[in-house]
């Protein structure tokens, strides 16, 4: 392989990286807004101790066997009732 090649390679690695960074940003951003909009915390209540102290809660919470088998269970619940949930949710009501 010549040179110029290796070096357009590089490019569109380099290229790639800098998109896969952003993107990893940009769910950054929206999870901390969704975490903070969905627990109605006041932004000017949140100093960086708060955030730590939040962030370190939740990744717990996430870390736990719990949530990785309740996950795995609500998926497969969703599934199968998809059809029988129409119907519970008339609440026997025709």
């Amino acid at each position: 392989m010549s040179l110029s090649n290796l070096e357009k390679q590089q490019q569109k690695l380099n290229k790639l990286n800098e998109k896969i960074k952003n993107e990893k940003e940009k769910i950054d951003k929206k999870l901390g807004h969704e975490i903070i909009k969905l627990s109605n915390l006041d932004y000017s209540n949140l100093d960086q101790n708060k955030i730590k102290d939040i962030s370190k809660q939740i990744a717990e919470f996430l870390s736990s066997s719990n949530v990785s088998d309740n996950d795995e269970t609500i998926t497969k619940k969703d599934d199968s009732n998809s059809s029988t949930n129409v119907s519970d949710n008339n609440n026997g009501i025709s």
